[in-house]
């Protein structure tokens, strides 16, 4: 367990050092272990979204990509 932990630390310490993530509790003084994502960060988070949506979609003849929101059905009230 307490290897995890160490590899864990050296990934957050390398993911700051390198500009995907800062710590938005050390600005604040809010939560601990709170992160938002950096130039580097927002770059490779859309390159994945990007790459997912293209391998999920448009690879496939099939297969059709909605983005929308969560439609339900209407509750009736008697």
């Amino acid at each position: 367990m307490a290897k995890q932990e160490d590899v864990f630390k050296k990934i957050v310490s390398h993911a700051k050092e390198y500009g995907f993530v800062f710590p938005s509790s050390e600005i604040y003084d809010g939560l601990g272990a709170v992160y938002d994502y950096a130039q580097n960060g927002v770059e490779l988070k859309n390159n994945i979204k990007r790459y997912w949506w293209e391998a999920m979609t448009l690879l496939h003849e099939n297969i059709v990509g909605i983005d929308s929101r969560t439609r339900l059905p209407r509750l009736r009230r008697r």
